[in-house]
């Protein structure tokens, strides 16, 4: 019919009618209990309450599956008080379907075989661009990099590059757009010593690129949007920082709300390395 406290609600609006409680009970069909009942519930949500209003500031963005995850709480007890306290994300407008092919590239089974990056552009409070180049690896859905600065050409994009296959090995394929800064003669022919695959999406077809469109979409609705960078260094701290806190603690829905660097650690385990042995 209705929740507990609307089913007192009703009959205390019966009885406020002139009705006695017994015959408003008996009209609603329910117990006369209902109205001495003492509510102990209350009681056992308020640290759960507390720890929401505590935590739901330094994350705003999160739902609250994400915040549950993240938390170690049940998901049904949060959803409730999620809701009672009026912490839900506002909807977004739907967006225009595309047209075209839904055709996307093979993604990848295992960590470093596909890499996939792309540039995002912001603003200082001065209103000086940033440019950031952001790296992940397809199948962790690790950040591996993101790289600040006014402006990164081909050469940036190398030695970006160069770094991070020092630290965590060379991938089989970097997947890009057809951006200058990736077609670049320099670029491709470093790819090509290095005996790494360009995977080039299709010209306007980001969804192509998926895995890195949703991390730049993240990136920019869970920092970009709420910070005003007074300087270059305060940008590459921030940033730096939100990238390890993706990395390490951020309940990623894809992974079964498990962060980025636990899949790669995970595969790092004896049964996984016992698997790339016997292939």
């Amino acid at each position: 019919m209705m929740a507990p406290s609307g089913r007192r609600d009703a009959v205390q609006t019966l009885t406020r009618r002139g009705l006695s409680q017994r015959k408003a009970c008996a009209y609603l069909g329910l117990s006369r209990r209902i109205s001495s009942y003492a509510l102990r519930q209350p009681a056992k949500d308020q640290a759960l309450t507390e720890t929401l209003l505590t935590h739901s500031p330094q994350v705003p963005r999160f739902g609250y599956r994400r915040m549950a995850a993240w938390l170690a709480m049940g998901e049904a007890r949060v959803r409730r008080l999620w809701r009672s306290l009026g912490l839900n994300i506002p909807k977004r407008r739907p967006r225009r379907r595309r047209s075209g092919s839904d055709i996307r590239l093979p993604g990848a089974m295992r960590p470093n075989a596909v890499w996939s990056y792309d540039f995002v552009h912001d603003q200082m409070v001065d209103g000086r661009r940033l440019k950031l180049l952001c790296v992940i690896d397809e199948h962790t859905r690790e950040c591996l990099a993101i790289e600040v600065g006014a402006s990164l050409r081909a050469q940036d994009v190398i030695l970006t590059l160069s770094r991070l296959m020092r630290l965590y090995g060379k991938p089989s394929f970097v997947r890009s757009d057809n951006g200058a800064e990736f077609t670049a003669t320099r670029v491709m022919r470093w790819l090509r010593d290095a005996a790494i695959g360009p995977a080039f999406i299709a010209p306007g077809s980001p969804w192509q690129n998926g895995f890195v469109e949703s991390f730049n979409g993240k990136l920019r609705d869970e920092l970009l949007n709420r910070e005003w960078f007074r300087s270059r260094a305060e940008a590459k701290v921030l940033i730096e920082r939100w990238r390890q806190f993706y990395n390490e603690q951020r309940p990623h829905s894809a992974l079964g709300y498990k962060p980025p660097a636990s899949v790669r650690r995970g595969w790092r385990e004896p049964d996984n390395i016992q698997a790339e042995l016997i292939a």
